[in-house]
């Protein structure tokens, strides 16, 4: 049960405090991309949670039995080996099984996310141990989900709203959008922006 709650508590943790997504930016054009499109984004969504999970306990395992990767430049390479190992697996299996490009074509998108390479970076910065990183790989995939689901909303409230000035239209109402939600999620980290 302890293990359990731990799990919990670091996966809420991390799509609430802790909201790579919306705090820092990771992935959002993407997000901003594929959340109008609720098929393909329910696709893209399921594979940054499990390329998250799997690169963060896979970079678990390597980081914490081999000393010698000390500095981010060595461990970008090892975090990169193992995503593009990770992503070459899945989209060999997935041609293989279900024989649609899109699918081959959204996992490529979805493993080269900004989201899923900082996710095994935040787990070792925190000295996370196995159960949290695989809690945090959950919580980063559901916090892309939140922010994806909010983004998508609003981009169909701004659209239908006539209020808008034409010139602030599309792109420009979304970024100013996207960083009042951004604000509000930095407000539960509590760090400090001045």
């Amino acid at each position: 049960m302890k293990i359990l709650t731990q799990l919990l508590i670091t996966a809420l943790y991390t799509i609430f405090v802790q909201n790579i997504v919306m705090t820092s930016g990771l992935g959002m054009s993407e997000v901003m991309r594929i959340s109008p499109r609720p098929r393909t984004f329910a696709k893209f969504a399921v594979m940054i949670s499990g390329f998250s999970v799997v690169t963060s306990v896979l970079c678990y395992f390597i980081t914490s039995k081999t000393t010698s990767i000390d500095s981010y430049a060595a461990k970008a390479v090892v975090y990169g080996a193992v995503l593009g190992s990770v992503y070459l697996i899945a989209a060999f299996f997935t041609n293989l099984i279900v024989k649609d490009k899109e699918n081959v074509a959204v996992l490529g998108i979805a493993a080269l996310n900004t989201l899923v390479f900082a996710v095994p970076y935040i787990n070792d910065s925190a000295a996370y141990s196995l159960i949290d990183c695989l809690a945090s790989g959950f919580g980063a995939g559901f916090a892309f989900v939140l922010a994806a689901a909010l983004i998508g909303s609003g981009a169909r409230l701004i659209e239908k709203n006539k209020h808008i000035p034409a010139v602030f239209k599309g792109t420009p109402a979304m970024f100013f959008y996207v960083a009042m939600i951004s604000l509000g999620f930095i407000g539960f980290t509590g760090t400090q922006l001045f």
